[in-house]
């Protein structure tokens, strides 16, 4: 299903894994992957793997996509991560003192709304041979208008034309 994601889409769908785990959600959710996206935009991704592998990643972590052009203003990364009830701050308070318990592995399965979100992707896509990119995951959520997290997005000014806006100019 993943196979035409970018390596950084694919790293938000893991990282949108473990957001579920660390919440303790049944369900992998659309504000799961929006959480992944807003942190991976604002180069947390280290961060972010070190909060998932706390005794070492398996593989060396680099960020090979350290150097794009964030698409989320701080005021409204920030927001948006008060609104999903996140932490704004890179790094868990655990992290910081060298405390970090393991977040226990269960599957969770996709949410009915992340398959819709997914899908808007999938048919958004099919008619071309472009690699799913983040900002295209995020233009699903902003389409989802009957969903409270692309009411959300909406209201912090992110539209369909400004997540367009973006892709056009490569950010």
């Amino acid at each position: 299903m993943f196979e035409r994601y970018s390596d950084r889409a694919r790293r938000l769908i893991f990282m949108a894994v473990w957001s579920a785990r660390n919440r303790g959600g049944s369900y992998i959710e659309p504000e799961d992957l929006l959480h992944a996206l807003i942190r991976e935009d604002r180069g947390e991704f280290v961060a972010l793997a070190a909060e998932i592998f706390p005794g070492g990643a398996p593989v060396p972590i680099h960020d090979p996509d350290a150097g794009h052009r964030p698409f989320f203003a701080d005021e409204v990364a920030g927001k948006l991560l008060r609104e999903l009830h996140a932490d704004t701050d890179s790094l868990k308070a655990e992290m910081r003192t060298g405390i970090l318990e393991p977040v226990p592995h269960v599957e969770r399965p996709l949410s009915h709304s992340l398959k819709r979100v997914l899908g808007f992707v999938a048919k958004a896509r099919q008619n071309d041979t472009t690699v799913i990119e983040p900002l295209h995951l995020l233009a699903a959520m902003v389409e989802d208008r009957d969903s409270r997290l692309g009411q959300l997005l909406r209201d912090q000014g992110i539209t369909r034309q400004t997540v367009a806006k973006a892709l056009d100019s490569g950010a």
